[in-house]
């Protein structure tokens, strides 16, 4: 079910709003990049703290997830740009779209789909699975009440929803990444060659924009992934999963070089942000 994953997601959602957002003030203006002023870890470990004792506060049990995720080397040199990794990756998940349902809670598709029982990587997942539907609703909605308070404090604003403050965050991301990334002369030059070669092996580019062109080739096949219904079958994706593959190796030897100076660029820009290496590449789904 999705809501196993939720106080997970949550949180590091609301990690990555706080750190985003609470050098802006009350002004909303993103900062220029610069090396995080305190140490994130601990920033980390003490907004996890406080989210802990609000949840106590409503009445419910809440471990603070102190660390991200251990991420596997081969993963961590793929999403650093390792052609070889990276090559490795996609001969077998292609973008990761069709993988998710060709291969249910593999890691290596761009959406995972785990039931309550099997979240064991949260340890808040225990808590929730002896909750009752309806006190799971209120526990998730005390997880959105307590991150809100936890950010207007930090931040000096009066939002009312975690949507406010999501899309605010949202807008933020996109100033940084325009900034850093399509505001890179390398990149730009880089995107370009990425683009001829693209277009010249059939491909449509709609922008060669850094930050757009890495998507580009991906993006009809998250579209027609969407159009096999809510719950498509492996059987039903393996021929999309085929030409994924096919797309996402093509899309690879052209952009070689761009990939191994735009993602780099890319984590970093993650990184002061506060969003974990890799958690924003999957999403839980229903199952």
């Amino acid at each position: 079910m999705i809501h196993s994953h939720r106080s997970l997601a949550t949180a590091v959602a609301g990690a990555a709003l706080l750190a985003a957002m609470t050098g802006c003030g009350s002004t909303g203006q993103a900062q220029p990049s610069a090396a995080p002023s305190v140490d994130p870890q601990n920033k980390q470990r003490q907004n996890q703290a406080q989210l802990a004792t609000c949840m106590k506060g409503k009445g419910f049990t809440y471990h603070p997830i102190v660390s991200a995720p251990d991420i596997p080397e081969e993963q961590k040199k793929e999403m650093s740009g390792d052609y070889e990794a990276m090559k490795k990756h996609r001969s077998k998940y292609g973008f990761g779209w069709a993988a998710s349902i060709v291969y249910p809670n593999d890691p290596g598709g761009r959406m995972v789909a785990r039931t309550v029982e099997g979240a064991g990587d949260d340890p808040n997942s225990k808590v929730i699975a002896g909750l009752s539907k309806a006190q799971r609703e209120a526990y998730f909605a005390g997880m959105d009440a307590c991150m809100l308070q936890m950010l207007n404090k930090a931040t000096g604003r009066k939002m009312t929803s975690m949507q406010e403050a999501a899309k605010a965050q949202s807008e933020m991301m996109k100033q940084a990444i325009n900034r850093e990334l399509n505001g890179d002369a390398h990149l730009v030059e880089l995107a370009g060659q990425f683009a001829d070669c693209l277009k010249g092996k059939g491909f449509r580019v709609t922008s060669q924009q850094p930050a757009e062109i890495a998507n580009s080739t991906e993006e009809p096949f998250r579209q027609e992934l969407s159009k096999l219904g809510e719950k498509p079958t492996p059987e039903q994706a393996r021929p999309l999963l085929a030409r994924e593959i096919k797309a996402a190796l093509d899309d690879l030897e052209c952009g070689k070089d761009f990939y191994a100076a735009y993602r780099p660029k890319l984590n970093t820009v993650y990184d002061q942000a506060g969003v974990f290496g890799g958690m924003g590449m999957a999403m839980a789904v229903e199952e």
